[in-house]
């Protein structure tokens, strides 16, 4: 799996009054090892402020992929995902968990070679 930028959606098996997030992630795969960042809305349920920062720590075998999310509250819980590398490698779908407490599906989605084109040529206008 190359680096990129990755978006996903959360589908939990927590309570139906709590609706799906989504966050940005940004993933690189040195032979296997998984590191990468997040920046993640609040949750409905959390009160206003910034986004939440997380890094990610895991590793990758073939097509499975394991990690956690360790976000910069160290008060958070900290999720553990699961999942496969899809044919084609632009998307992760799983199971992600919260030991002990909460659990659910997620799939991420790599941003299109021409989004990124576009944010790059952005970012260098802006310099």
């Amino acid at each position: 799996m190359q680096c990129g930028a990755l978006r996903t959606a959360s589908l939990a098996l927590h309570p139906a009054m709590y609706p799906p997030n989504e966050f940005q992630a940004s993933l690189r795969d040195s032979a296997g090892l998984l590191t990468g960042l997040i920046s993640q809305p609040r949750e409905i349920f959390e009160g206003p402020g910034p986004d939440r920062q997380a890094v990610i720590e895991g590793s990758r075998d073939g097509a499975r992929v394991r990690f956690v999310k360790i976000y910069d509250d160290l008060e958070r819980p900290t999720p553990h995902y699961e999942g496969m590398v899809q044919a084609g490698g632009d998307e992760i779908a799983g199971t992600w968990t919260i030991p002990g407490d909460w659990t659910g599906t997620f799939i991420m989605v790599r941003q299109s070679k021409a989004a990124n084109a576009v944010e790059r040529k952005v970012s260098e206008e802006v310099r």
